[in-house]
This record gives C-alpha cells, structure tokens and sequence, in this order.
C-alpha cells in the first residue's frame, strides 16, 4: 500500500513535465502550419518583389530551424522524465524490500521477548507455587527484570532480620592529633621567638613546626607530617604579604574555639573597646583581658539562675554523638562542674594561653592585645567581620574600617600609609577602597556602607573575594584526610 502510494506520487510530479513536452510539440505544429500559409501567399502575389520574396525564404527558414529545436527539447524532456521515473521506481522497490526485512526482524524479536517473558513467568509461577505447598514464607522479595529473567533481589527483605547491636561511633584518643593548652603555649612561644608581629614567612612557619614536633611539644602524630602537608596547612592562614603566614590566626585555630555568632562578635568588640586603653601602645592589658567575658568561657548566670559554665571540651561532648540518655549526660556534667568549683577550667587555662600568644611587647615591658585584630581574627566570615568592626552602626563600615578590615594582620595601620614601591601592588589599598565608594556614590569621609552593598557592586565583590583572611579553616580536618589517606589514623572502637 506505501509502494503504490508512492508511485502515484511520482508519476504526479511527472505529470507537470510530460505537459510541457506536449504544449512544446503543440506549439512547434502551429507554427508550422502559419509557415505553410506563409510560403502559400508568397507564391500567389505576383507584385511581390523577388527580394522581398527571398527575405521571407529566409525567415521561415529560422523559424523553421527554431521549431526543430523545440521538438528536440520536449524529446530530451520525455526521456529525461522517463528515466527519473525509472530510478524513483527502484528506489520505491528497494525501499519496499528494505521495510519487509525490517518487520521481519521485528516479528522475530517480539517473539522471542514474548517467549522469555513466558518462561520467566513461568518461573515465578513455580517458585510461589513450591512455597506454597511447603507452606514456607518468601524471604526475598520477586520481580521481573525487564520481563525477560526472575532476579530475586537480596536487599528487599520481607522477613524483617534480628536487629544487630549498633556500634559504637569511632571516638579519637585525647591527645592524639589536637593540641592541648601548654603545647599552644609552647608553639606559640616559638612562633613569638621568630617573628616581630603577627605574620611569619612561610619557610619560617613550616621549619617552627617542624622543630617543634621533632622536639616532642606536639602530639607524637605530628611527626608523621612532612613539609608539604604542613606546607598545605600554613597557605590556610595567607596574610596581606606574599609567602607570608598569620600565625596569630593559625594558634586560633589549633584552639579549635566555637564559631561565635554576629551578635556574640558584636558584644565582644563593645567589651573590648570599653576595656581598652586608648594611645600608641594601646590596647587590652592583662587585667582587663581577665575581666573579659568571651563567649566560651564562663557564662554570668541571671537573675534566679545557678551560674553556667561552659568551656571548650564541653562544648564539644555536647555536640558528639552519645550512646547515653540526655538527663544522664546532664547529671554527669553537673558532677565535672561541681568536682572543678575549686579547680580553673580549661577554658580560663586557654584565655590566658590566647593573651600571651597574641599580645604585643613594648620596650617599656608592657604586654597589650589589640582588641580589633583579635576581633577580627574570630571571624570565620566578612559578614560577622564587617558586624564586628562596626558594632555600634549595624554593620556598615567606613572607608577607614574597610581598609583596616582588609588587613587584619597589621593592624594597628599607621595614619598616613607609605607609598606603594613593590612591583605587585596592594589590591586591598587605601585607593582601591576610595575608588569603590565612589563607584557607589558614597563620601570615603563620612559615609557608611553595608555588606551587602559593598557585595552586590562588581568592584566590591572582587575585592570581597580575593580576600582570603575571613573562611573556615578546619586544620585537624586536613591533617586527618592526610593521616586517613596513608592508613596512620588511630580509632578506637
């Protein structure tokens, strides 16, 4: 039925052909008969004149030349749309051939699907069948895959299995990897001892690690670390200087202290600034370091309340995983509290390690901790850091703050900032910073803008993420995929 069809289309697409050939054939026998008329009237007008006679001859002559070449063309025009017929026949006959095979094929497969399918059913049919005869439950649970083969799939029970004893979550050994308050003392005095502020070169950093775990005043695990993973762990912490390591935010984080939040950053930085001491060489001193509550350490209890107190390991156990009903782990904590009433909590131990490693010497022998370097070096975002910095204006910074924000590690910046010489300029640069806020229309003197103004402006958000001193640095995390990569790390079960 398709072959007929299309065979009747294409002996009606040559139909248009074949009548140009016959209207060509028509035209050319018209012609022929006004020739005949032509020559006749000429033979019977005696007046006309023999050169005129002969140019008539000559007339009908082409004209009798151009009727032969239509003849020609409507001959070559049948042949041609004979031959195209001809061809479009084959193909139509091959075509036809072509599709009976293809069905044939096809027959032949959805017999052979449908039999499979059959026989897999058959299968099933037997196996339920023999299972109810022997009056036995199906474990498994049965399906067709595809319809073409039984597949009993062992990972759908039906018949629920004893529950198993639940393992116990993997603990780490106390010591193993993470630092303990004396051994932050101890690298702390070594990165001091080798540095004059709070940045170090990187080759520096690396060798004062190394040292120190050779010499034992790290967890024995560290010895394991060669110079490039610890080459890994220093790029962590990148300071506003080339192939330069903020060790100040290093020490923070093998302290592992919790994330604070914006508010608690906020409440902090109003502590500090009403505790500090104004001048040159100002700053938090020891005594109003300890009259500092930072957010974990020892909580004030309010009006009616028993006084909390909380410290870092606490902290931690309270988000572990705990085989132990909640009231138990409540009680046993009241009981470590009430044993450690008499004795200094760690995290008292801790702060005083913190002032010590992150304070500055004077010449006069005073020690004092600028307290917007050490706000800012609790930030693990420059949402809280921009919130921090300005704490009393809602979050919105002044071009001043922005560029101090943006170069933690020298703080405090000198009043008038030197002339850039180096070949790699600053990309944080006083300028930088008064060229965006003129970008967004703003006075660098007295105007204030927020975060999410400085981040939605093109300049803004590239200055934002070229600067790497406010992310999330977990150094145990890397120091474990690298002890967990080679097999080292210890687990106890």
């Amino acid at each position: 039925m398709v072959g007929e069809r299309a065979q009747a289309q294409l002996l009606a697409r040559a139909r248009p052909l074949l009548a140009l050939a016959d209207a060509l054939e028509a035209a050319a026998a018209q012609e022929d008969e006004a020739a005949a008329l032509a020559q006749a009237a000429d033979t019977a007008d005696a007046e006309l004149l023999p050169s005129r006679a002969q140019h008539n001859g000559a007339v009908r002559a082409l004209q009798a030349e151009a009727r032969s070449l239509w003849r020609a063309e409507a001959a070559k025009l049948r042949r041609r749309c004979r031959a195209l017929c001809v061809h479009g026949a084959n193909a139509l006959a091959a075509n036809k051939a072509l599709l009976e095979r293809l069905y044939a094929q096809l027959d032949a497969r959805l017999g052979a699907r449908v039999r499979a399918e059959l026989e897999a059913v058959g299968a099933l049919v037997q196996l339920m069948r023999a299972a109810v005869e022997s009056e036995a439950q199906l474990s498994h649970a049965l399906e067709l895959a595809d319809g073409a083969a039984l597949v009993v799939d062992e990972s759908l029970l039906l018949v629920p299995r004893r529950p198993a004893m639940p393992a116990p979550a993997p603990r780490q050994r106390l010591g193993q990897l993470r630092l303990s308050v004396a051994q932050l003392v101890g690298l702390s005095a070594r990165f001091g001892s080798e540095a004059t502020g709070s940045t170090l070169p990187l080759r520096t950093a690396i060798d004062v690690l190394l040292r120190a775990a050779a010499a034992g005043e790290l967890p024995p695990l560290w010895r394991q670390f060669e110079r490039t993973v610890l080459l890994q762990v220093c790029r962590l912490f990148p300071s506003a200087h080339a192939a330069q390591v903020s060790w100040h935010a290093l020490v923070l984080a093998l302290a592992q202290l919790p994330a604070p939040t914006s508010a608690q950053l906020a409440a902090l930085a109003e502590a500090c600034e009403r505790n500090a001491t104004p001048g040159e060489h100002g700053g938090l001193t020891r005594s109003s370091w300890d009259e500092l509550e930072l957010w974990f350490g020892p909580q004030p209890a309010r009006e009616g309340e028993v006084a909390r107190e909380f410290d870092v390991e606490a902290v931690r156990a309270a988000s572990a995983p705990s085989p132990y009903p909640a009231h138990t782990r409540v009680h046993a904590h009241a009981e470590i509290l009430r044993a450690r009433r008499n004795n200094p909590l760690p995290s008292q131990a801790l702060k005083a390690a913190l002032f010590d490693a992150l304070a500055t010497r004077h010449a006069n022998g005073a020690s004092r901790l600028n307290q917007q370097r050490f706000v800012l070096y609790t930030c693990d975002s420059v949402p809280k850091a921009f919130a921090a910095t300005a704490f009393a204006d809602h979050g919105a910074v002044s071009a001043a703050e922005l560029h101090a924000l943006l170069h933690r590690d020298e703080l405090p910046l000198p009043e008038h900032p030197p002339a850039e010489l180096t070949p790699n300029p600053d990309p944080f640069s006083l300028a930088v910073v008064h060229r965006l806020f003129a970008e967004l229309n703003c006075d660098a003197g007295k105007d204030r803008v927020p975060y999410l103004m400085v981040a939605n402006n093109p300049l803004g958000a590239r200055i934002l993420s070229a600067c790497e001193l406010y992310r999330v640095n977990n150094v145990y995390a890397v120091l474990e995929a690298k002890l967990a990569a080679v097999g080292d790390l210890a687990i106890d079960m």
